[in-house]
């Protein structure tokens, strides 16, 4: 049986200056962010990501919806796995 844990989420920006407001943001909101590389192979023409605790989605989609961000690509759950880190899009209309 194979254990998978998610803890975190990552939010995919294709500007710089976009993905550090919203970090910003989110902090002001309460929602432990940070800052960090875009894992390979996530897209976006922006080097950096925001990192998040996946149980404070609902904060972050509020934030996101809001903020006018007009260069946010996607949401992804980081699932933890033996094998690594395996990256899922999150269909964040659900929320």
């Amino acid at each position: 049986m194979l254990m998978e844990i998610i803890m975190y989420a990552i939010a995919i920006f294709s500007n710089r200056t976009e993905t550090l407001r919203f970090n910003a943001q989110l902090k002001t909101l309460g929602v432990n962010a940070m800052v960090v590389s875009t894992p390979k192979g996530l897209g976006g023409s922006c080097s950096v990501a925001v990192k998040f605790y996946y149980k404070q989605l609902s904060r972050v989609i509020y934030a996101l919806k809001v903020g006018n961000y007009r260069t946010f690509n996607y949401f992804f759950k980081i699932v933890n796995t033996r094998s690594g880190n395996n990256y899922e899009i999150i269909n964040f209309n659900q929320y």
